[in-house]
């Protein structure tokens, strides 16, 4: 009686916090919270960091509130670089009338990390994306990603 080789293990796929963590690698952060500003997924290094992160997700839920109010159309991204030489890009998914689903992204790199924060805040925008679709729907488990 022959045996034939078990096929080889296949890697599992990655989960979606496995892939956001890879997206905002040292020195860049990587933040998603709701408006409420409770965290849901985030590379911050720190408590400080995390409060920060937190208060500016706060920031950009104004920001969008006020353009909005004012007629400018809804905003899509804001960035912002300070004069200690940090940027910070900010995408949300704020749909009209469903405000208290929003959620928002932000990416805060050192500004010569412009360019790789603008990468990594294209992905977590992605990952924000599909962890507010999972919420909207009432999913207590969001998909893996693959």
């Amino acid at each position: 009686m022959s045996h034939s080789p078990s096929p080889a293990a296949q890697p599992a796929e990655p989960t979606i916090q496995d892939h956001f963590m890879s997206l905002a690698a040292a020195p860049l952060a990587a933040h998603i919270a709701d408006n409420s500003g409770q965290v849901i997924l985030s590379t911050a290094s720190c408590p400080r960091q995390s409060l920060a992160l937190q208060s500016l997700s706060q920031a950009y839920i104004v920001a969008h509130d006020t353009a909005t109010r004012m007629g400018l159309g809804q905003p899509l991204r804001v960035t912002l670089t300070t004069n200690n030489g940090t940027a910070v890009i900010q995408t949300g998914v704020i749909e009209p009338g469903k405000e208290d689903d929003s959620i928002v992204a932000s990416v805060v790199a050192p500004e010569e990390k412009m360019a790789e924060a603008r990468v990594a805040s294209w992905g977590v925008d992605n990952v924000s994306k599909v962890v507010s679709k999972v919420l909207t729907e009432g999913k207590t488990t969001v998909p893996r990603h693959g």
